[in-house]
């Protein structure tokens, strides 16, 4: 018997960062994401194998106690280890699902994208074991959850978690009419959202007013109909994390020059950044790559 399961990438909009603290952020499932199938085998073992963009990078083999008994990488099945016990300790029969199988993981993008390669693996693991995916990210990764409502999402979604609280989940239409010059630019440097997620909570109290800003400027962006527009909100945006998290905008650090809007998305200093231009792809390419910057893509050809 196999059985097959999917899970969408993710981009975050608006409210990076004071998502954490409850705001509303706008989020897109993308149409790049991580398939799993899971194949009975005789052995009472769980066989891992994880593959990116068609090659195999990951394999492990774990006892009936889920000890490792084989890998190719010590550090990730470790890793891999943790999360398959922190889903033990919400539901103990769940062991009998994990052993007797070859799981085999297919990440579509490139993981140095941050586009949820941790978020779709919690997913895929939570819809196989029939486990709540947002305890699970608690127990692991942490965060605020909107890259696992983005997994299961076949539409934009509008997305807060306060504190203590369950999800509430939002969908939107996002398709305006000037989408055909947003794209995403790549900073080819790949940020730990675990890692970002813990210094801001240990170095920032609820910034109660800049959330309702940020709430505000992202239902704002959602119903723009003007590229003009768009650019001063993500402008607006841009401005009230780079005071909160006291670092540069990345038009500042790197483009400011720039003939167009530029937001950071995600963790700040690496991943994508959304650019908002009137200038031609050719133009825009040819630019970003004087810059150093190579990887520029059309935010529609990428979204769900």
């Amino acid at each position: 018997m196999k059985q097959e399961f999917r899970a969408n990438g993710k981009l975050l909009i608006t409210g990076e960062y004071l998502v954490l603290q409850g705001a509303w952020a706008l989020a897109l499932p993308l149409n790049k994401g991580q398939s799993m199938s899971v194949e009975t085998i005789e052995a009472a073992q769980l066989h891992w194998q994880a593959y990116s963009q068609g090659k195999l990078w990951f394999e492990a083999i774990f006892n009936n106690k889920l000890n490792v008994i084989k890998s190719s990488d010590p550090a990730y099945s470790q890793r891999l280890q943790n999360i398959l016990n922190m889903a033990l300790k919400q539901d103990s029969e769940t062991i009998e699902k994990m052993l007797g199988v070859r799981v085999r993981t297919e990440l579509e993008f490139d993981p140095r994208w941050g586009w949820g390669s941790s978020s779709t693996l919690l997913y895929l693991l939570s819809t196989w074991l029939g486990i709540n995916p947002y305890k699970l990210l608690d127990l692991s990764f942490g965060g605020s959850g909107y890259d696992i409502a983005c997994a299961g999402s076949n539409k934009p979604i509008f997305y807060r978690r306060l504190p203590q609280q369950k999800p509430e989940i939002e969908e939107v239409t996002f398709n305006p009419p000037f989408i055909d010059r947003l794209y995403l630019l790549w900073l080819e440097k790949k940020q730990s959202s675990s890692s970002e997620v813990k210094a801001f909570l240990q170095k920032d109290q609820a910034q109660p007013e800049a959330i309702e800003k940020i709430n505000t400027i992202g239902c704002a962006m959602l119903r723009s109909q003007s590229a003009e527009a768009f650019g001063l909100l993500m402008k607006q945006h841009e401005l009230i994390i780079s005071q909160i998290l006291r670092r540069p905008m990345v038009k500042e650090l790197h483009f400011s020059d720039f003939d167009g809007y530029i937001k950071s998305l995600g963790a700040w200093g690496g991943d994508f950044a959304l650019i908002n231009s009137p200038l031609p792809n050719s133009a825009l390419c040819g630019y970003f790559a004087d810059k150093g910057f190579h990887t520029l893509l059309s935010l529609k050809s990428v979204m769900l």
